[in-house]
């Protein structure tokens, strides 16, 4: 009875050690201007890269996005990561994000204000949520906002 008792108090220690002391949230530290833009009838489609630091003392793989792409507060797309990424111990990576807008969405929110796209003025994309790793089963998230304005007209 004495040894399962000293059992859970020391899990109990560990599991405490573990999640105060060796646990840090990871940080964005940049977000890079949209790439590799390619806008159609269909929508908008790119590439967003984030730089993330992770201060911890074991690597972490980021291996998915929960970011939604909103033009003026109106959902039309979001955002997933474009391949696994892990970021060594104490260091920095670059991750890919896919921005994707739905089919049509973009259309119906920007024809509501057509006067403007007319002129050729800027459209304000923002891109909003977390980003998330896992390492050693312990799943860790970061939240992501970006604001950008695109000309949609050449």
């Amino acid at each position: 009875m004495r040894d399962s008792w000293t059992t859970w108090v020391l899990v109990a220690v560990v599991s405490m050690t573990w999640t105060g002391c060796l646990y840090q949230d990871l940080e964005v530290l940049e977000v890079e201007e949209f790439s590799k833009v390619k806008l159609s009838f269909d929508g908008l489609e790119c590439r967003m890269d984030v730089d993330v630091y992770n201060p911890n003392p074991y690597a972490v793989t980021i291996t998915e996005a929960d970011v939604k792409l909103l033009v003026k507060d109106d959902l039309v797309g979001e955002v997933a990561v474009l391949e696994a990424t892990q970021i060594r111990p104490d260091a920095q990576a670059t991750v890919p994000l896919h921005v994707e807008t739905y089919d049509g969405a973009l259309g119906k929110v920007l024809k509501n204000d057509l006067m403007n796209l007319i002129k050729g003025n800027h459209v304000p994309f923002e891109a909003r949520g977390s980003i998330t790793g896992k390492a050693f089963g312990l799943t860790l998230s970061v939240p992501l906002r970006h604001e950008q304005s695109l000309k949609l007209r050449k």
